[in-house]
């Protein structure tokens, strides 16, 4: 497969993205239509359904994206399609269409999946299930697959489908924002994501009853911002379907970040974080854990360093993405 997608002169790109939702998969779809717009393309957003009044969530009204309800389905256009839509693919005869794997996991539990796929999912086994899903309604549907971690890369690589690397960066608010912490203000309390994991971080806080627990949840941006700053701890013990974007969010608010070795997390190069800040989520490993937030908590200023490398790495991952698109995305 080409590692480039070429983009004609009376090329339109549509990226596919759902309407009204503000959470990592749909700010990362906004990024790449107004990185792509900025380069001179015709780019526009698809919301799907495109039935929707006014689709376009409060959060990403700053990237100044145009919509449409229609896709020209035509052979020199260009679809973009997140692997919620993979199901959808379908609609589209003519036109290329560009599979995008924000994630990996989150496609095998799509509830859009056709009933016989759901029945064979009850089965667990998980490898029947992802090849009937696979075949039937990935391999040889797509012109071109992209791959937002490498986590995505080598699942795919597993399942002989070759994808092009293209990741996401952070929002540029929350970037300069995480430049005014001021580590004397920070409390010693812990955060986590209660969707992500929790059955799993319910044991650990069950085994540390006196800590001072806060979930990230039901909260604007600009909250989350607010409890990251004056947080010294994030955990993260969830599946990791992608390359999450909370614990670079703690990691750039100076929060020491802990996390399991599921999905993108057993790869270093989405959570590049020094090895003894990840541990597997298993009971017997939980007062090893309990023992590690006790010491970033007590020694939070001796800890705090060792996430430097990290921190200057998510800092340059706009970069990284401009220079991935410019080489992706080339004018024929």
């Amino acid at each position: 497969m080409s590692d480039t997608i070429q983009i004609h002169e009376n090329t339109k790109i549509y990226i596919m993205c759902p309407p009204r939702i503000a959470s990592g998969g749909p700010e990362l779809l906004h990024q790449l239509a107004y990185k792509l717009g900025e380069r001179g393309f015709d780019v526009a957003m698809y919301y799907y359904p495109n039935n929707v009044a006014q689709p376009v969530s409060e959060n990403y009204l700053k990237y100044n994206c145009k919509y449409v309800t229609e896709v020209e389905d035509r052979e020199e256009n260009l679809v973009i399609i997140p692997e919620l839509y993979f199901y959808f693919a379908d609609q589209f005869k003519k036109i290329r269409k560009c599979a995008w794997w924000l994630s990996v996991d989150n496609l095998f539990k799509a509830i859009e999946a056709p009933k016989h796929y759901r029945m064979i999912r009850k089965l667990k086994i998980k490898w029947l299930h992802r090849a009937v899903t696979l075949n039937g309604k990935v391999r040889g549907k797509f012109n071109y697959h992209l791959a937002q971690s490498a986590y995505a890369l080598d699942f795919l690589k597993q399942w002989k489908i070759d994808a092009i690397y293209l990741s996401d960066y952070l929002n540029a608010d929350f970037l300069k924002s995480s430049r005014e912490v001021d580590l004397t203000a920070k409390k010693p309390q812990i955060l986590y994501n209660p969707l992500k994991g929790f059955r799993f971080t319910k044991k650990i806080m069950a085994a540390m009853p006196d800590a001072r627990w806060i979930p990230l949840q039901k909260l604007t941006p600009a909250q989350v911002g607010d409890l990251l700053k004056e947080s010294m701890v994030y955990i993260d013990f969830g599946h990791h379907p992608g390359k999450d974007r909370f614990p670079r969010e703690a990691a750039i608010y100076k929060c020491c970040v802990i996390t399991g070795k599921r999905g993108s997390a057993a790869f270093h190069e989405d959570v590049p974080l020094p090895e003894q800040y990840k541990i597997a989520d298993r009971r017997s490993n939980i007062p090893e854990i309990v023992k590690l937030i006790n010491s970033c908590l007590t020694d939070y200023n001796q800890h705090i360093g060792d996430f430097a490398a990290y921190r200057e790495w998510i800092y340059k991952e706009e970069q990284e993405f401009e220079k991935d698109i410019t080489q992706i995305f080339v004018k024929a």
